[in-house]
């Protein structure tokens, strides 16, 4: 039911470069992010076996100087692929949550976040801050979102002239994402980033949302508990699947 969800959620948070090879969907992003840089088998590979897929994988994110990662949903094909990857030494990693939630729920946020539909410093320069981006991961996310043709809103909540919490919502087929989510740790336990994804939400209502949906690795549990309070349902989960060869890329899922 929901695997036109897991298509929306690679649409949303682009890579750099994408490519299809037979049935499945490699993503390049210079190792910011798994989910950017990692392998999805959402469809039944047709003119290769799983194994000469695997070897070609492996070839490519070997060439990008990549580990090579691939993002095991309950859709992927074929079904025995996450027992394949076990079998040659591939370790789990990340096991997260997609969770939904009706925007008719959702209640007007108390504080006014700024906000806009264009990417530019002052966004990026408070993401860097708040999440310890390099300069160069810094410049991965300027590229990875400059060029897509979503509608994009970046918000804000502010103190003193000061970004003390950021995000960004996307949207895309009647649902809004909701990516990076942060708050300043001095702020944090005030309610900023729930007024934050209040501002987000009511904004993707406004533009023809009918619906959102988040990404969140288990392990967050701050984040977890958060979304519990707001009403977001799972529908379903997915781990990586990792084999090391290279230095660790970036922990955001």
């Amino acid at each position: 039911m929901y695997k036109h969800l897991e298509e929306i959620t690679l649409n949303t948070w682009p890579a750099q470069q994408t490519l299809l090879l037979h049935g499945w969907v490699l993503r390049y992003a210079g190792g910011y992010t798994k989910r950017a840089n990692s392998v999805s088998p959402l469809y039944k590979p047709e003119g290769k076996s799983a194994e000469e897929l695997i070897s070609l994988c492996e070839a490519f994110y070997s060439g990008c100087v990549l580990d090579t990662v691939f993002k095991i949903t309950p859709y992927t094909e074929p079904d025995d692929l996450d027992e394949r990857l076990h079998r040659k030494g591939y370790a789990v990693a990340d096991p997260s949550s997609v969770r939904v939630l009706d925007l008719e729920r959702v209640p007007e946020p108390d504080r006014e976040a700024v906000w806009q539909e264009r990417l530019d410093d002052e966004w990026l320069d408070g993401l860097a801050r708040l999440n310890g981006l390099s300069l160069r991961d810094r410049e991965l996310t300027r590229d990875m979102l400059k060029n897509s043709a979503l509608r994009q809103g970046f918000f804000r909540l502010m103190e003193h002239g000061s970004t003390v919490a950021c995000g960004l919502g996307v949207v895309h087929n009647g649902y809004v994402g909701l990516y990076d989510i942060v708050t300043d740790v001095r702020y944090r336990r005030r309610g900023m980033a729930q007024q934050l994804i209040l501002n987000i939400l009511a904004w993707g209502k406004r533009v023809g949302a009918r619906a959102s949906f988040l990404q969140v690795v288990d392990r967050n549990e701050a984040a977890v508990a958060l979304y519990d309070k707001l009403g977001y349902e799972e529908v379903y989960t997915y781990k990586y699947r990792i084999k090391k060869t290279h230095p660790q890329m970036e922990e955001e899922s």
